[in-house]
């Protein structure tokens, strides 16, 4: 089940860098989404429930990240949902930029059973990173204890790689037991200019500041 332009209300006021425009599922629009260089991938609608080669982005200009689930017993909803029954599913998101990451976001939308929200970890090479959760909505369906019964969960998690020099990462998070159905995600990945871009861009500044003061 999709459910667009959720209203995300005080949920929301305390982010800061995290952004307060909401979007489709709950999730909201990070402050560097457009930024030259930034990659920012939406999956709605799953197509392979375990193992490679996994699911690519629906849209968004992220068109490299894949999510893989690696528990045998899942399968795709009528929904486009990536549901395992009887055990639980874990999940790693792949991202490989061409140059270094700064902020990174992962937004994540689940139906009944929820996420092991102290286990979602972010790996590079040479470390691995917790960052703490904001749940953004949760939406009750049906009546309690009854099928098809239970809550839409948005959460969402930010890390900040700027200064490590991380172009690739995965991002793992898993269900705490059986009956989770993952709805939709989105991953944003702020790029950091290279250093000589930065020194470019320095001296273009530099020879403006002195072409002003020798018309003056």
């Amino acid at each position: 089940m999709k459910i667009a332009r959720v209203i995300v209300g005080s949920a929301l006021a305390g982010l800061g860098l995290l952004g307060l425009n909401a979007g489709t599922n709950g999730f909201y629009v990070p402050t560097f989404r457009g930024e030259t260089g930034a990659k920012a991938g939406y999956w709605e609608s799953f197509t392979v429930p375990v193992g490679a080669p996994g699911n690519t982005a629906n849209f968004g200009n992220d068109t490299t990240s894949v999510l893989t689930q690696s528990v045998p017993g899942a399968f795709i909803t009528g929904t486009g949902n990536l549901y395992n029954m009887a055990v639980a599913s874990a999940f790693t998101l792949s991202y490989a930029g061409a140059g270094p990451a700064g902020l990174v976001v992962l937004q994540t939308r689940t139906f009944g059973t929820e996420l092991d929200y102290a286990a979602v970890r972010l790996n590079y090479n040479g470390g691995s990173l917790a960052a703490p959760r904001t749940e953004l909505n949760r939406l009750a369906v049906g009546e309690p204890g009854q099928p098809g019964s239970g809550s839409f969960v948005s959460s969402a998690w930010q890390w900040d790689l700027t200064g490590l020099g991380v172009s690739h990462y995965t991002l793992s998070f898993n269900a705490v037991e059986h009956s989770l159905s993952l709805d939709s995600i989105t991953l944003d990945t702020q790029a950091v200019p290279e250093p000589s871009t930065l020194a470019l861009a320095g001296l273009g500044i530099a020879v403006a500041a002195w072409a002003v003061r020798r018309r003056a």
